[in-house]
């Protein structure tokens, strides 16, 4: 279920059921809308509704998350920087500069909202440079920490 919340949805209020092998049918604010789906590689799709064909890639929330921060979920080799997604306070730094990291290992804790939210490596790595310190505030966007990825 959708809701107004959700900045990539047009539509307000969306169920979906799958009425069969490759068939679902879609309610779109009380509209009826019927899809077929055929599985591509990966969590790729391709989705006919109403004759029209297009390609889809259903990304999780992890994923989705990580491109609000500017990365990739399956990040490709070479620089990546970790920004702000918010305007908050560093409250932790936990890697140095040096440091190698894994994938979805913990970088630092920003605190924004009054939620604290550990920022993650996108990829295995290096640990480039550290542009920030515990207690910094610091403003949407601003570069937090880079990283050199491993092929």
């Amino acid at each position: 279920m959708l809701d107004e919340t959700d900045a990539d949805a047009s539509a307000t209020d969306i169920s979906v059921e799958r009425v069969g092998p490759g068939y679902l049918s879609l309610l779109v604010d009380g509209t009826s809308i019927s899809a077929a789906v055929e599985p591509l590689d990966g969590n790729r799709y391709r989705v006919t509704i109403n004759g029209r064909m297009t390609e889809v890639q259903v990304k999780d929330e992890r994923a989705m998350l990580l491109e609000s921060f500017g990365l990739e979920a399956a990040a490709d080799a070479g620089e990546a920087e970790v920004r702000a997604p918010m305007p908050g306070l560093v409250l932790d730094v936990l890697v140095s500069e040096g440091d190698t990291v894994e994938a979805d290992e913990g970088l630092l804790v920003l605190e924004a909202m009054k939620m604290e939210n550990e920022l993650s490596a996108p990829g295995p790595g290096t640990v480039e440079a550290i542009h920030v310190s515990e207690g910094d505030a610091v403003e949407k966007d601003a570069l937090l920490i880079e990283l050199d990825l491993e092929a």
